[in-house]
């Protein structure tokens, strides 16, 4: 009986092993899964997300705007707050082509965390916060979410509508959205990068086409409120929305 019960010990011993070994390797398991930055590029907001993802020990740093790109990155060590990762891949783009290969370590607080991203041409480094704990200054406003419209000037000055989309509030943030009306027809999704005192900034990504809204990639529209008033800027300016197009809500 004794034997069988030592034999029996060291079954569930032997398939306890690897989750012990896991428990070890991951002590931090209440570290979040998303982390939300904001860093700074040509004078303007570029976002940065960290996404951990333990199960596979990686994880994945996207860049916005100008940099706009991804590193990939896998944990080779972790302990004390901290956690190191090497890069294994980049997607492409300047920015992260020139950090790769090289070194990640994230310093994690409490619902705060310090990147550092280093290569031997290059180094980043931005502060984070866990997902869903931004603070309010450098999120959207509760007040801006939802639809917008206005007007602008079209050919022979006839006027065009425009309609601005604004969903999500960390940097990052995908799912807004500027769409012009006939006769432009044509719609270009934005990511927002950041918040300063000049108000909330979205860069333009590829939208279905069209010279109206091919013409606003690379920009940044910029939302801020004004005397009580939303208003939407374009930098750099086209002669459109300047000094700034006064925003109407959009009531379902």
């Amino acid at each position: 009986m004794r034997t069988y019960d030592c034999r029996r010990a060291l079954g569930w011993l032997v398939l306890l092993a690897p989750l012990f070994a896991h428990a070890q390797a991951h002590p931090d398991a209440a570290t979040a899964a998303t982390w939300v930055g904001v860093d700074t590029a040509d004078g303007r907001p570029s976002s940065v997300r960290l996404a951990l993802q333990p199960a596979s020990d990686t994880a994945q740093i996207v860049f916005g705007e100008p940099r706009n790109c991804r590193l990939d990155a896998r944990l080779s060590h972790q302990g004390d707050g901290q956690l190191q990762y090497d890069l294994v891949g980049a997607n492409g783009g300047r920015w992260c082509n020139r950090l790769y290969p090289g070194r990640v370590q994230l310093q994690v607080g409490e619902g705060q965390a310090t990147l550092q991203v280093r290569s031997d041409a290059a180094a980043s480094e931005v502060s984070l916060w866990a997902s869903g704990q931004v603070p309010a200054a450098a999120r959207l406003p509760a007040a801006l979410a939802g639809r917008w419209a206005t007007q602008v000037q079209g050919a022979a000055n006839l006027p065009v509508n425009l309609q601005l989309t604004l969903a999500g509030s960390e940097p990052g943030d995908l799912g807004s959205s500027l769409a012009y009306a006939s006769p432009r027809n044509c719609r270009v999704p934005l990511r927002l990068e950041g918040r300063t005192t000049e108000g909330a900034w979205y860069s333009v990504r590829p939208g279905n086409g069209g010279a109206a809204c091919d013409r606003l990639v690379g920009r940044w529209i910029v939302v801020q409120t004004l005397d009580d008033t939303p208003r939407l800027r374009i930098e750099p300016a086209i002669g459109e929305c300047a000094p700034g197009c006064v925003l109407q809500r959009v009531t379902p």
